[in-house]
């Protein structure tokens, strides 16, 4: 972070940088714009009404019919904030001496929507066409070496696009000069300071010589290449975006800018700087979207630097050389089975990643510098760390982003507080709230969060159509509004990412009116569905429905194509359409509604039925639903048909077996695993995550632009092995297990799991010690467990270690398992009697510790000092709460109690806390401080009736 500061801190100080040394003898340098317009030092100002006269030496012979003034304070440059434009050809001489210059053109015109112009100099053609804006930027430039005779220069600009429109900002001609002896530093690469370190050289030096222009253009492109990298180092980051009032990739486009302009001089010292660092930006900006930069020269730059850098490690990496990050278990792993093995490396190479992310990049507020909406898409693949390694470092990131997001300022009531798709505007919140509840499991911060976000979906984003039906009334909305008009008055099957966290909240409390809700949302879109409309085929989950009319494919007449402004919101992008099974699937848990599979299953039996023998259909007919379905789509990743997992969910919380064939031939290696038992095809899925981890290390770490890109493919396969889950751990809590003090030495294979058992393989590399078996799926009941060796990892224990009743009486369960050293162990739970379910609603106190607060209360000189604690009490159930007793225990000791009044249930969305107070006389130095809460009812979770923090007396801080 300090650097991060630093170069923003900088930003403000070179980007306020003009020139204060006038017109210089053999610099020609003109400020197109109008007569009010600021006039940059050491230029001409020229204005539409300039024609060219002899006396003049400069002027129109073609003239601008206006001259505009951008008013767009997000140009770097002064001499880009106002510029002329005209029709056809704006034809402009100058009477410049004969000799070899640089010119620079920056041409442009923020009035239309797009301006495509040909530039010549003296009837050559500088350059056959530019086109502005160039992503929301008003302005491009160009710099090319040319000769100019007797008879001056003659610029003509001409429009060449459906508008006609042309528009210059500035004409800039510099001399072509040698250069002296540079003091760069070898490489590519330039090091911290050393650009500003030259600049101010040069500075001191134009004070005792105001008239060098050599000096001085040497300044101009210095200063170019030193804002160019700030843009670039800037990324993301929020301070960045509030400095320069640009985002990251409008930033990137300006560097391009510069750096194109300093790169057309092959001979410059710092040409290879800059195209190493003009290589960059474009490289990122074609991962980050290839439609960003449709004509990326990223791989022809490079391999130019390659020539003149060979052996250059970063340069072949970013040319897409494979170079291996160096790895050795810190656990010894001989005679470890070979999951065991395979899952170490991946795990380890998985946690440097995430730490070098948490400890090296991420900020107090969260962020990792590609902000946070791009931050956010990372955790997706952090759960195994913190579920199966129970990783403190991941956890407390994870967290750290969660927590930073809620309080950015970015939210409204838990969603964004800007308008867009749902696509975009969900992931904030959906991306860091819904694995909370995995992360911390029953923290009241995480669930009432849940609960505040979906007071949005009732009373803002949804409605009942004419038809009785809840929908939502656009797929384009905020935390405050929605953009009801065609065409984003549709609802859209992606809608579910915006309920996902709702989700996982109705799971954890059965919150009454999250059940409604959803229940009403959900049988809405099953009975779209069945219907046969606008050519599509009943049984199928529409792309779009619209709210005002209800019509199926929203307002187009292709049902499988909404036209909306995103290809992934067709009906053939069924990675996105999956959402909302998987959502059908969660719901059907929840409330038992057997009519909420029928979408699946219809899904189960074309797939089924699919013979495959036509390879083409027409669109939207029935056969070509079937062969979509087969074939996974247009967004399939890495050979996974989206449906495979929903199927595996499926499967995993209805028990039934109808989904198996699929499963096999369609899921994730670890899903199909399950069934087939044959560890030979699941291992080979480590292919894709090793690939992912073991090469090109920076491209994953410190070389990062943007956030989004930083892919781990296939760690479902950890997720899957650690948890015994289905997908990557957020979709839906369908957990076999979650595991504490496990840390590097202990690896995990969960075998199978469901409701009355459970198989799990542990293989300890280190010492002999005792971790913690978190159970998810096992019903309230007694179960038998079995802990045995299991040497040739068949699953059958050769030695018995321990066998005993255990007892689970919540939803989520704690085992405690002792584990040998160096040695695999197969644990065995199987259920002996199954405790009667019991769907009474239930209260949830709670504490985190963050509710804690510890103050100092002034005494009176001399007397001693005494400390007084106040706590939030939550109820997060769906019962209100008896009275029940408070506690303050300080370093083990209870030093005082308290009542507390029942707490209703925040079954209406809102939360529902009560405060309780204690005090007491602190010893000097640390004290550890817990609040707890008891009462004698039976609870949702008796895991978060008590919190601790730290407080160092007499510094009254409050640390968690």
């Amino acid at each position: 972070m300090p650097l991060v500061k630093f170069i923003v801190l900088l930003t403000g100080a070179h980007l306020a940088f003009c020139s204060s040394y006038g017109r210089q003898d053999g610099n020609y340098l003109f400020d197109m714009g109008t007569t009010s317009s600021g006039i940059e030092q050491g230029y001409v100002q020229v204005t539409p009404s300039m024609v060219y006269t002899s006396q003049r030496g400069y002027g129109w012979i073609t003239a601008p019919i206006d001259a505009f003034d951008t008013l767009y304070n997000r140009i770097p440059d002064p001499v880009l904030r106002d510029g002329v434009t005209g029709k056809g050809n704006l034809v402009f001489k100058t009477d410049i001496p004969p000799g070899e210059y640089f010119v620079l053109a920056t041409v442009g015109y923020p009035g239309v929507e797009v301006c495509t112009m040909q530039i010549e100099v003296n009837a050559s053609i500088l350059t056959e066409s530019i086109t502005t804006p160039w992503f929301r930027l008003p302005y491009r430039s160009v710099r090319k070496k040319v000769t100019i005779g007797n008879e001056g220069a003659v610029v003509r600009i001409k429009g060449t696009g459906a508008s006609q429109m042309a528009g210059i900002y500035r004409l800039e001609f510099r001399p072509v000069g040698d250069f002296s002896a540079g003091t760069l530093s070898k490489g590519p690469e330039t090091k911290a300071g050393e650009i500003a370190a030259i600049i101010r050289s040069i500075e001191k030096q134009l004070v005792k010589s105001p008239g060098n222009t050599a000096l001085v253009n040497r300044l101009d492109i210095l200063q170019k290449y030193l804002t160019a990298e700030t843009f670039y180092e800037q990324g993301g980051w929020s301070e960045a975006v509030k400095k320069t009032k640009m985002n990251q990739i409008q930033r990137m486009y300006a560097a391009i800018d510069l750096l194109d302009q300093i790169v057309a001089d092959a001979r410059d010292p710092i040409y290879h700087k800059s195209l190493y660092l003009l290589a960059k930006v474009h490289y990122w900006l074609s991962i980050e979207d290839s439609e960003l930069l449709p004509d990326s020269k990223a791989a022809e730059f490079f391999t130019e630097l390659a020539k003149t850098f060979p052996g250059h490690e970063l340069i072949s990496m970013y040319k897409g050389d494979q170079i291996e990050d160096p790895y050795s278990s810190k656990t010894n792993m001989n005679g470890a089975p070979q999951w065991a093995v395979l899952q170490r490396e991946a795990m380890d190479r998985m946690m440097k990643v995430i730490h070098w992310w948490v400890e090296h990049r991420q900020a107090p507020n969260g962020e990792l510098g590609g902000k946070y909406a791009d931050d956010v898409e990372m955790l997706r693949w952090w759960l195994p760390a913190i579920l199966g390694a129970d990783d403190a470092i991941a956890r407390k990131g994870y967290t750290r982003m969660a927590d930073g997001i809620w309080n950015s300022g970015e939210l409204v009531r838990g969603y964004d507080k800007k308008i867009d798709d749902v696509e975009h505007a969900a992931e904030l919140f959906r991306d860091s709230h819904a694995g909370m509840f995995l992360v911390r499991y029953g923290d009241p911060a995480y669930v009432e969060r849940g609960m505040i976000s979906m007071q949005n979906f009732e009373k803002i984003w949804s409605g009942i159509t004419h038809s009785g039906h809840r929908h939502f009334k656009s797929y384009y909305f905020s935390a405050t509004e929605t953009l009801p008009e065609e065409p984003y008055g549709v609802d859209v099957p992606l809608n579910a990412r915006a309920l996902l966290t709702g989700l996982w909240t109705a799971w954890y409390n059965r919150n009454p009116v999250l059940i409604r809700l959803f229940s009403e949302w959900s049988k809405a879109w099953v009975e779209d569905s069945e219907r046969a409309e606008n050519g599509k085929p009943a049984g199928i989950i529409p792309p779009a429905v619209s709210f005002e009319k209800e019509k199926i494919g929203g307002f187009s007449d292709k049902w499988y194509d909404p036209a909306l402004r995103y290809d992934y919101y067709r009906w053939d992008h069924l990675g996105h359409i999956s959402e909302l099974y998987s959502f059908l699937t969660g719901m059907h848990y929840l409330t038992g509604d057997p009519t909420l599979l029928k979408p699946v299953n219809k899904v189960a039996e074309l797939i089924t039925k699919h013979d495959g023998a036509e390879k083409s259909h027409q669109p939207g007919s029935l056969k070509w639903v079937a062969k979509t379905l087969t074939d996974g789509g247009e967004d399939k990743t890495a050979g996974a048909n989206p449906f495979g997992n929903i199927f595996a969910m499926t499967a995993r919380l209805t028990g039934e077996k109808r989904f198996d064939d699929l499963i096999r031939q369609y899921a994730a290696p670890y899903n199909q695993y399950q069934l087939t038992g044959d560890q030979k095809e699941m291992l080979g899925g480590f292919d894709q995550i090793l690939n992912s981890l073991r090469y090109n290390l920076p491209l994953l770490t410190s070389e990062v632009k943007f956030t989004d890109r930083v892919y781990v493919r296939g760690s479902d396969l950890l997720t899957g092995m650690y948890t015994g889950h289905f997908g990557r751990g957020f979709e839906f809590p369908a957990l076999v297990a979650t595991w504490k003090n496990t840390g590097t030495e202990v690896n995990v294979f969960v075998r199978k799991g469901d409701t009355s058992s459970a198989v799990v393989s542990l293989y300890n590399a280190g010492d002999a010690k005792e971790i913690e078996m978190n159970t998810w799926m096992l019903a309230p009941g007694v179960y038998k467990m079995t802990v045995g060796t299991d040497q040739n990892d068949d699953t059958i224990p050769e030695k018995i270690l321990r066998e005993e009743l255990v007892t689970i009486t919540e939803r989520v369960g704690l085992i405690p398992v002792s584990l040998p050293a160096r040695q695999e162990v197969v644990v065995r739970i199987v259920q002996e009697r199954l405790f009667a379910r019991d769907d009474r609603p239930l209260a949830d106190l709670a504490i985190s510790a963050g509710d804690i607060l510890v103050s100092a209360v002034a005494t009176a000189p001399g007397k001693p000092g005494r400390v007084q604690v106040t706590c939030q009490v939550h109820n997060i159930g769906n019962a209100v709460s008896e009275e029940s007793m408070a506690y303050l225990i300080v370093n083990g000791i209870e030093k005082d109690s308290c009542t507390v009044a029942p707490v209703q249930a925040p079954n209406d969305l809102h939360p529902r806390m009560q405060p309780v107070k204690f005090d007491f006389k602190p010893k000097n130095g640390s004290n550890q401080i817990t609040v707890s809460v008891k009462n004698n009812r039976r609870e949702l979770n008796s895991r978060n009736n008590s919190a601790t923090v730290s407080y160092k007396y007499p510094e009254a801080k409050n640390l968690e």
